[in-house]
């Protein structure tokens, strides 16, 4: 429970404040466990060297003092974690800890804001926006942006061919962000070109009675297999309870939700293997697992933090749209830029670890969100 307070900052800073923030020792033992004091912390057991009796005045001064010196140490940190890939996992494998916000606490507080945003800010976009594809101004815009960004970074030395290779795939996802419509009925959702289609009111079986009487007129060897009966039946069910939903719209906010909601526990269960896959790719570097695990812990760390940005760049008017591109690219850049610094290598070798690491983990996040999103349906 006392790790659990400390991730909190004000629980931080309230505990600090009990503790006490004298900078000269009051007490010539210290009082949690006797030792004899060299300093204001006792080398023993780290607790502050406190007085047994505190005034208001005392209280009150030393809760602000802790709780700013807290706040020092967090925003130093999330400063290191955005403008600089690679510093703090390299401060703490060496060992200079104490001046960082811890990256396991950072990860819970900074995960846990970013979903609180996601969950909870309003959605700015409007139903044409939903609906239509992006214009030929809005595309201009776009090109301006971007333009922008690759001059900028290309000051601190990013090679332009890997922003081309960066900016094209923006594009092409620009393109694409309303790939996903419903059709004039409402029933089927499908992309543009039709490849794919979700209906609910193309079941050949109106229950699952019907279906079970069906698949018992059939020979053994013919009837569905359990996996098979299994999926069957539910979508069944899916279309019963669905049915009447028009455009799919109840559907797709419970589904919506229930990913959302899984997809914190995808990236977390996924973090072991993207250490893992690091440990694999500097597998001759004197590097131990848990020192990969650091710099992934930061990493997600980073990303929740961009993430929350960009959340947030709706809401900061006119200059959204182009924060929007910039962290988009800075995202998709950070990470070469971090294993560069931390693993020491040139950068042909770094790019060309970094592919293979985002082609290996893309399978893995493949599958945990295929995986993700049958048990959404099964469950639904």
């Amino acid at each position: 429970m006392d790790e659990l307070g400390k991730s909190f900052p004000a629980a931080e800073g309230l505990i600090d404040s009990e503790q006490g923030g004298g900078k000269k020792p009051v007490n010539e033992n210290c009082l949690n466990c006797g030792t004899n004091l060299l300093d204001i912390y006792c080398q023993h057991c780290g607790q502050k060297d406190i007085p047994k009796r505190q005034t208001l005045r005392e209280l009150v001064e030393n809760f602000i003092g802790s709780f700013y010196s807290f706040e020092s140490k967090f925003f130093r940190t999330v400063k290191f974690i955005l403008l600089r890939p690679g510093f703090l996992p390299l401060e703490y494998t060496a060992g200079r800890r104490e001046s960082y916000y811890h990256p396991a606490r950072a990860y819970v507080f900074i995960s846990f804001v970013f979903f609180l945003l996601l969950f909870s800010l309003p959605d700015k976009k409007t139903d044409k926006d939903q609906r239509d594809p992006m214009t030929t101004e809005e595309k201009i815009d776009l090109d301006k942006n971007l333009n922008k960004v690759k001059k900028q970074l290309g000051k601190v030395g990013i090679d332009s061919a890997i922003m081309d290779s960066v900016i094209t795939k923006i594009e092409q996802a620009a393109d694409t962000t309303n790939a996903l419509a419903f059709d004039k009925e409402g029933k089927k959702f499908q992309t543009k070109n039709g490849a794919l289609k979700f209906g609910f009111d193309d079941s050949e079986y109106e229950t699952v009675a019907e279906y079970d009487s069906v698949q018992k007129l059939l020979t053994e060897a013919d009837q569905d297999n359990w996996i098979k009966r299994k999926f069957n039946v539910r979508w069944i069910e899916i279309n019963n309870k669905y049915n009447d939903d028009e455009g799919g719209k109840r559907f797709g906010e419970d589904f919506g939700q229930a990913f959302l909601e899984n997809f914190s526990k995808v990236l977390f269960y996924l973090l072991p293997i993207f250490a893992l896959l690091f440990k694999l790719l500097y597998v001759r570097r004197d590097f131990y697992y848990s020192e990969h695990l650091v710099f992934s812990i930061y990493y997600y760390n980073f990303f929740y933090l961009a993430a929350t940005i960009f959340l947030l760049a709706d809401y900061i008017p006119f200059i959204g749209g182009w924060l929007d591109a910039v962290i988009v690219i800075w995202i998709i850049i950070y990470l070469p830029i971090a294993m560069k610094k931390m693993y020491l290598q040139t950068w042909g070798k770094t790019i060309l670890k970094y592919f293979l690491f985002f082609l290996a983990f893309s399978v893995f996040l493949g599958v945990g969100i295929t995986t993700s999103m049958l048990l959404i349906i099964m469950s639904m």
